[in-house]
């Protein structure tokens, strides 16, 4: 069997920069296994995989990373709009409408704005409400990101795992040079994994006077 699929670069408005997504607008017969062949095959960091709806609702979407499934994130689902709209697969509308996939971690309602020029906007809402979960020492995330203790600012609050559907480690960086300096390191890392934070994504931030610089 043939299946179609669509590349697309999200968060930009630059060709082959922001987020790379590939999206299967009509996934139905592939299972599991095949789906993580796939999404390891683009090497992308998610692939969306579309569904019929299970519950009434527009569709079903499963996103999957080179390694594993996600219940959710949040590229992939803004990709996904962005491409079901530009095939026709949401049917006419002008100048928005909603719609709201079905995933593993619930529902998520989406927002699409047809702008002048054919530009697309979508605006997503979280499935999950904010939960906070485990703080971690900052030695053990400075260890993770090839960073030192006086990297990692305390002030505002300790390392933390929040979520609204994925969840994520918080840190708090003291400059947009430490940000820069930052590095995965897989020994820091299976520390996180040994103190209970699986799966161990990391989300890293500075305050300045213009908002926030993130990685």
């Amino acid at each position: 069997m043939r299946y179609r699929y669509y590349t697309c670069d999200v968060f930009t408005n630059t060709r082959f920069g922001g987020n790379q997504l590939a999206v299967l607008p009509e996934a139905q017969g592939l299972h599991d296994h095949q789906m993580q062949q796939i999404t390891r095959e683009f090497n992308y960091s998610e692939c969306a995989f579309v569904f019929p709806p299970q519950a009434g609702h527009t569709c079903g979407v499963r996103i999957f990373t080179p390694t594993s499934e996600v219940p959710f994130a949040g590229h992939p689902n803004i990709g996904t709009a962005f491409v079901l709209t530009t095939i026709g697969a949401l049917g006419a509308f002008s100048p928005s409408t909603t719609v709201t996939f079905e995933e593993k971690a619930g529902l998520v309602p989406i927002t699409i704005h047809k702008r002048p020029g054919d530009r697309i906007w979508c605006e997503l809402q979280a499935p999950q409400v904010l939960s906070l979960g485990m703080t971690l020492s900052p030695q053990s995330v400075a260890s993770a990101v090839s960073l030192s203790r006086e990297d990692i600012l305390t002030a505002s609050h300790a390392p933390q795992v929040a979520s609204v559907g994925l969840p994520f480690l918080f840190a708090e960086l003291r400059d947009r040079s430490a940000l820069a300096r930052a590095r995965p390191n897989l020994q820091g890392f299976e520390g996180l994994v040994a103190e209970g934070v699986e799966p161990a994504y990391v989300h890293l931030y500075v305050k300045s006077s213009d908002g926030f610089d993130l990685r």
